[in-house]
């Protein structure tokens, strides 16, 4: 049931994605005459959006519980392949020589990251939550990335503001600038969703109400203020540049920053064999690799 779910979720969302691009491409044809309509507005965004979102709540619910980690990645790096054929097909772009090598090499990777880059971590307490959260360690990577994203953003904005004209590698260079910080927000984003499953376990198994102070709620706060950010910066990201080119470096980005996050905020690090180490760094290389075949095509 896991594997199969896993399938029809990640082609339904390769196909979500796909349509909110085509919806962009086919708006941004129109004349200039022509009257322009917000994506929330147009129906081929609608049913794209609808399917990346319940593909993704559904999908990830039942996969999450049913499925071992190893099957788990290679679902995810089958995701990224049904990805590239939704582009060649729906969006009509070439598929040549690079854009199977970049597929091959986005999903080795990607099969690479997920197995030796997850490790199981037992649920906690608000208490031991909020102690985690407190780390120096942790504090200190928080803001890092927080620096990242808003130097990418403002990245985003000097390109557009000071290219003389919006040729397809300035769209593609600001696309991938929204999408670095789509993939940090996302990794952040399962970091809260993580801790909100385990204190309902606690609360379950312990019977033991972790939801009785402000702190849990502000969690949950986080979590859904997060995952609209990291919507927003994907839509601006996809109004950019080609999913196939796209979707995998937000996948490689949030697959790094959620290794470290855990490394970090979980006090992981020693249970990280230089082995596993090693091949997730290799991982990640393989699967940019394939992102600078595909957008070389």
């Amino acid at each position: 049931l896991g594997v199969i779910v896993g399938l029809l979720s990640t082609a339904i969302q390769g196909v979500g994605l796909t349509l909110q691009r085509k919806s962009h491409l086919l708006e941004e044809e129109k004349d200039e005459y022509e009257q322009r309509r917000p994506p929330y507005r147009r129906r081929r965004w609608q049913i794209g959006m609808g399917m990346f979102l319940l593909s993704n709540i559904v999908g990830s619910t039942i996969q999450i519980t049913t499925l071992p980690l190893p099957v788990l990645s290679t679902l995810q790096a089958s995701g990224l392949v049904f990805n590239s054929i939704c582009a060649a097909v729906i969006l009509k772009e070439p598929f040549t020589r690079y854009s199977l090598f970049g597929t091959v090499l986005v999903a080795g990777g990607a099969i690479l990251i997920g197995i030796y880059g997850s490790m199981n971590e037992p649920s906690h307490t608000l208490n031991e939550l909020l102690n985690l959260l407190a780390r120096p360690h942790f504090i200190v990577w928080l803001i890092g990335t927080a620096v990242m994203v808003l130097m990418s953003i403002v990245a985003a904005w000097a390109v557009k503001r000071f290219s003389a004209r919006q040729s397809t590698r300035t769209r593609l260079l600001r696309g991938m600038f929204f999408g670095f910080v789509s993939g940090v927000l996302s990794a952040h984003c399962l970091l809260l969703a993580k801790s909100a499953v385990e204190l309902l376990v606690r609360t379950i198994v312990d019977r033991r109400n972790q939801f009785d102070r402000w702190q849990s709620w502000m969690i949950l706060l986080g979590l859904i203020f997060l995952a609209l950010s990291q919507l927003w910066y994907l839509h601006r990201g996809l109004k950019l540049c080609s999913t196939s080119v796209l979707y995998p470096f937000v996948f490689c980005i949030y697959n790094i920053i959620a290794i470290i996050d855990g490394l970090i905020y979980f006090n992981q690090t020693s249970r990280l064999t230089p082995l596993h180490a090693g091949l997730v760094a290799v991982g990640t290389v393989i699967l940019l690799a394939g992102v600078l075949a595909l957008s070389w095509r």
